[in-house]
């Protein structure tokens, strides 16, 4: 009997990850939320160009990069998926997404922590080209999370790299 609840339990075990599919389709869904966003972010500086000025222009193009790093944000996150659901043995070898089958988490974190790192550091900078009309308490409360989240991606590298050594 305990081998076949061992059996059992390990095969529930396996099986659970799929409890972590709806939130998958959820980051697709995301992701093309956000390049809807991106088309109408594009469309709306492309149409208004001619009466820009200079910090408008700034800020638009700002909004742009900051859209393509939340959406390379939730790919990294879809392709850490792929490696969770699909087998690597279930592609052609030369037509494997890359990751697909080996979930290396300690490289994703990094990635993680400077791709949300580069969105807080968007938004600061947008801040920074707007300062006269945003609140000063806001921004420094931009730059901590800013500071907060590389010291984060520091230490993350650093406890890998300690890691290696042992």
């Amino acid at each position: 009997m305990g081998r076949a609840f061992n059996r059992i339990f390990a095969g529930a075990l396996v099986a659970s990850r799929w409890v972590m599919a709806p939130l998958s389709l959820g980051l697709i869904a995301a992701l093309v939320i956000v390049i809807v966003q991106f088309c109408r972010e594009l469309a709306h500086v492309v149409l208004r160009f001619s009466g820009m000025r200079d910090t408008e222009v700034i800020l638009g193009v700002l909004k742009l990069v900051d859209l393509v790093l939340v959406a390379n944000l939730i790919v990294m996150i879809i392709e850490a998926s792929i490696a969770i659901f699909v087998p690597r043995h279930a592609f052609d070898p030369e037509h494997a997404p890359p990751g697909s089958g080996t979930a290396d988490f300690a490289a994703l974190k990094p990635k993680l922590f400077g791709a949300i790192a580069a969105i807080a550091a968007i938004d600061l900078l947008e801040s920074f080209v707007n300062i006269a009309s945003v609140d000063k308490a806001t921004v420094l409360w931009e730059i901590a999370i800013v500071l907060a989240f590389v010291v984060a991606g520091v230490l993350l590298a650093w406890m890998d790299r300690l890691e290696q050594r042992h």
